[in-house]
């Protein structure tokens, strides 16, 4: 009588995921961070840094990984497939009866397809305007020209000439 391993029918000892290993790699495909990934599989370890790199190292954890993500894309795609069709449909279907929904449908495809871009607007903290420190700005100028005038002084290219002041006409 044989007894059950565990594994299922077709692999052979070795080259099954241990529970951990594979709580590692459910973790991992939800987080994306090794370490997080390999404390949350319930690994006892003072570095989990090095204990995730390692993990991810392993064949067996790396070909259970790869095998998740190519079963996540071929999802995506049959996902991305249906709707693509079905806004193709109820363009087709409300283009005469209700233009309002064949517009929006074509947006949301044009949207799908990459064919229009939102605009984003980027802010600094707590939503206020970029400011930029012109006082460390010029600090670094003022740097900047005291370096270039100490390297032409020493290489003896006689006198150096000051930069004009910015907003200046330049001839002063």
């Amino acid at each position: 009588m044989r007894i059950p391993t565990g594994r299922p029918p077709g692999r052979p000892k070795g080259q099954q995921l241990t529970v951990k290993q594979s709580s590692f790699v459910d973790h991992y495909m939800v987080l994306g961070v090794a370490s997080k990934a390999c404390l949350a599989a319930g690994y006892n370890t003072i570095n989990p840094v090095r204990q995730g790199t390692e993990l991810l190292q392993n064949p067996k954890v790396k070909e259970e990984i790869e095998r998740r993500r190519q079963m996540a894309i071929k999802k995506s795609e049959l996902t991305v497939e249906y709707l693509t069709q079905k806004l193709l449909e109820i363009i087709q279907k409300e283009q005469d009866e209700n233009p309002q929904a064949a517009l929006r449908a074509i947006e949301l495809a044009g949207k799908s397809i990459a064919m229009f871009k939102e605009r984003q607007e980027i802010s600094g903290p707590d939503g206020e305007a970029i400011r930029i420190n012109e006082q460390r700005v010029q600090e670094e100028a003022d740097a900047f020209k005291s370096r270039i005038a100490s390297m032409a002084k020493r290489g003896g290219e006689g006198e150096v000439l000051k930069f004009p002041k910015p907003g200046s006409s330049g001839s002063s």
